[in-house]
């Protein structure tokens, strides 16, 4: 008979059957108390098959007499510690000194030391208090800190989340695991996830976000969702993402679209001369970090575009961008047509006076009748030689010998002070 049976017999051999009545509505198959003078339960099996095990905590923290300790295999509740051990150990994970008040350690080689930690799973640690470690080789040495999965550990890191997938195998020769997944920072969630990420946000997977994994997979695999793409390394529903080569792209099919407006080019130039375009620098950001672009509240209040006024869509940025280089594409394409056809004038202008530059000289009466031509040539000759004073003179007829210009000298520019300025020009008229 094992020391336990009997430990249980002698306590049923203390107490009277009829103590197992307190409980009417659940009877107890098997009840055992203390023998003071106030019995105290400690066990009691009850017909249901439900099991009550009491005990007393050390309030000194100094902990006590643990049931058993080093290896073996056993379902262990220390009182002394308020702790429960279910599983096998291979050392001391469950001695006293390895028992935190108020924890638990189910599985293999799993140790709770820390005050009301939690550890599960193949060789995990919930070192500190209120820690967490739940799989295979995972170490929760930070306060309140959680470590999922394989080779998971939270390094000493109060606060933080570590999640670590199977993509590495432990290094069992190794004293700190190299292939170890730590935290590196207090109050962090960190991620290991090779075969990629994803938050869904319905039941139906038709909203959502997937990190695409690491590999250089080829297909999309299974179970994953119509807008998912693995040449993609984040993938949204909406039909944003970022590419492999670390270009974000805009959801921008026209069936995701309504209320179309035509676009004047020129009036968003107009617009656009009235956004003020600067350098200028994040707050958060150090000094050295500089930026162009102009304020969302000037991009708003002259568009009208996007949500709000303290943030600027980089859909819409573009689309002032694209419609103002087509305005003046559309600029260019007229002045480009007006300048051909001033060239063209200009050729035209050029040709006709190197035509009249290099034809050979014609007389003033080329083109001329022959009458016509003589007696121009006539007028001409005169007039030169009144100009010149060398018409030539004829003698008086004797007619008219001793008669007087009609109307006086006067008449042919001669007064009584002699020839006028014109005198010389008609010298030979006033001698009839």
């Amino acid at each position: 008979m094992s020391t336990l049976f009997t430990r249980l017999c002698a306590g049923l051999l203390v107490l009277p059957l009829a103590a197992t009545a307190q409980n009417t509505a659940s009877p107890a198959l098997i009840e055992v108390k203390t023998t003071d003078a106030t019995p105290l339960t400690r066990l009691r099996l009850q017909t249901t098959g439900g099991l009550f095990l009491g005990g007393t905590y050390n309030t000194n923290d100094t902990g006590g007499d643990v049931p058993a300790e080093n290896e073996g295999t056993r379902l262990m509740w220390h009182p002394e510690r308020a702790a429960f051990r279910a599983g096998y150990v291979s050392g001391t994970q469950w001695n006293d000194a390895n028992i935190g008040n108020y924890s638990v350690a189910l599985g293999q080689n799993c140790r709770a030391s820390g005050n009301s930690s939690f550890a599960t799973g193949n060789s995990s640690t919930a070192a500190q208090t209120s820690s967490v470690a739940l799989g295979q080789y995972c170490t929760a040495s930070g306060t309140a800190s959680v470590a999922l999965g394989n080779d998971a550990h939270t390094n000493a890191r109060q606060g933080s989340f570590v999640f670590s997938d199977n993509s590495l195998v432990h290094d069992s020769n190794s004293g700190a695991d190299a292939n170890s997944f730590r935290a590196a920072n207090n109050n962090s969630a960190n991620w290991r996830v090779a075969g990629g990420f994803r938050i869904y946000t319905s039941s139906d997977k038709t909203k959502g976000i997937i990190f695409h994994d690491g590999a250089t997979s080829t297909t999309s695999g299974s179970y994953t969702p119509s807008w998912f793409n693995y040449q993609y390394v984040i993938s949204t529903h909406t039909g944003a993402y970022l590419s492999n080569g670390g270009t974000w792209t805009n959801a921008s099919d026209r069936r995701k679209k309504h209320r179309f407006e035509a676009v004047a080019g020129e009036d968003v130039l107009r617009r656009l001369r009235q956004v003020p375009i600067t350098r200028w620098s994040y707050r958060a950001d150090p000094a050295t970090v500089r930026h162009l672009g102009p304020m969302a509240q000037d991009f708003r209040r002259a568009f009208g575009l996007g949500a709000d006024s303290i943030s600027i869509g980089t859909v819409d940025a573009d689309g002032v961008a694209l419609a103002g280089v087509q305005a003046l594409d559309a600029r260019t394409q007229g002045q480009q047509a007006e300048l051909a056809a001033l060239r063209r004038d200009n050729a035209e202008l050029h040709a006709r006076l190197a035509a009249l530059e290099h034809a050979p000289a014609a007389p003033a009466t080329a083109g001329l009748a022959a009458p016509a031509a003589g007696l121009l040539a006539a007028l001409s000759l005169g007039v030169g030689l009144l100009a010149a004073g060398r018409w030539p003179r004829r003698p008086r007829p004797a007619a008219l010998a001793g008669r007087a210009w009609p109307g006086g000298p006067e008449a042919c520019g001669a007064g009584p002070a002699g020839p006028s300025e014109n005198s010389g020009y008609l010298s030979g008229f006033r001698r009839y």
